[in-house]
């Protein structure tokens, strides 16, 4: 199986989806319905399953999904503040002041000057003022 690449099997499939949950290979051989003698064996096995390209890819693409499913978009970030803002009290409060600034609701204003209260002059390094 070493090196070995290409298109996995069902159960290598489920294979991979039990070592990404639960991040033992023995485990997750025996979960995925491969049958084993002993611990050692199923180890050994299960070992040699992740030598495979194709078993390395599909743990690599399942992993990625994984993360992505944990990061909230926008519009998830929205509805979760909304239902704190709705939750009234403290943090409604707080999750209203959040979805504000996330809509640009807030503009802040900064006076600039320059030495003792002048213009702001702009030099880029090299340059010579006149």
């Amino acid at each position: 199986m070493k090196g070995r690449c290409g298109a996995v099997n069902e159960k290598q499939t489920r294979f991979c989806e039990e070592f990404v949950k639960c991040d033992s290979a023995a485990e997750a051989y025996r979960r995925a319905g491969y049958k084993a003698s002993s611990a050692k064996s199923a180890a050994n096995s299960a070992s040699r399953l992740l030598e495979n390209d194709g078993i390395k890819a599909k743990i690599r693409e399942l992993r990625k999904q994984v993360e992505c499913e944990k990061i909230l978009d926008a519009q998830q970030r929205r509805i979760l503040l909304s239902e704190i803002a709705n939750a009234k009290g403290q943090d409604a409060v707080r999750a209203i002041d959040v979805m504000n600034k996330m809509d640009g609701l807030y503009i802040s204003k900064t006076q600039l000057s320059g030495a003792d209260g002048g213009p702001l002059v702009f030099a880029w390094e090299g340059e010579q003022n006149a």
